[in-house]
């Protein structure tokens, strides 16, 4: 879960086409093949898979700034459902314009190449902390990560940003049960760490919270190469 792609926020005309979800809207079904990438301008939503038995993992949280999905260009259908948690706005990107531009300059195709890495590099991190780490410090490391993502997209208040997850996303995401997650959240505002109500997030202490857990934010930063390009977006 890298960075919020915030830069490409600047790479759009403000004429471009937006599109609405409601909540819990599909942006898109496994298997089909988008010719639209969505850049959230607001609200959340997620990724994830279903198991047979029903059983839900949830691989990323797309927030205000996130590109969805620059993997889907690498692939010929959608490997995972992307559902709105909340309202969404976003400007559609035509996938055909990118992969176009991205055969015939360099200098783009480049930019987005080290976004891929950047977001490989994130999964890595998120490889060991489901390994290895306890369930205080997966979701410390989810809460962390989360705030900064949110706090380089302008949307940290002080101490305090928006947090629509349920505890059954939240859960979805660390591997852990709802129970564990309510017990965890408990835990944490007892020790003065965070306040959590009304979906909405209060970090008291970021850096005991990042400690506890051994974040460390550079793994969330793509490489510095600058601002995409102007994109052009869905007629």
């Amino acid at each position: 879960m890298p960075l919020p792609s915030a830069s490409l926020l600047d790479t759009v005309p403000g004429t471009a086409a937006r599109a609405r979800f409601r909540s819990r809207s599909f942006l898109a079904h496994r298997g089909e093949r988008p010719r639209t990438l969505w850049l959230i301008e607001e609200g959340w939503a997620s990724g994830y898979k279903l198991l047979r038995d029903g059983r839900r993992h949830i691989s990323r949280f797309y927030i205000p700034g996130d590109l969805c999905d620059p993997s889907w260009l690498a692939a010929d259908g959608v490997d995972q459902l992307v559902v709105s948690i909340t309202p969404i706005k976003a400007i559609a990107l035509d996938r055909a314009r990118i992969e176009t531009r991205l055969h015939s300059d360099p200098a783009f195709s480049g930019r987005w190449a080290l976004e891929g890495f950047a977001r490989l590099r994130a999964q890595s991190e998120w490889l060991v902390t489901l390994g290895c780490k306890s369930a205080t410090e997966r979701l410390s490391q989810l809460i962390c990560e989360l705030f900064c993502r949110l706090a380089a997209s302008d949307r940290v208040e002080e101490d305090r940003c928006e947090f629509p997850l349920s505890q059954q996303d939240m859960a979805d995401f660390t591997g852990m049960t709802p129970v564990h997650v309510c017990r965890t959240l408990k835990e944490l505002k007892e020790h003065g760490l965070i306040e959590l109500r009304r979906r909405r997030l209060r970090v008291l202490d970021f850096d005991r919270l990042a400690k506890l857990c051994g974040f460390e934010c550079a793994y969330l930063a793509a490489e510095a190469a600058g601002p995409l390009p102007r994109l052009a977006a869905a007629a």
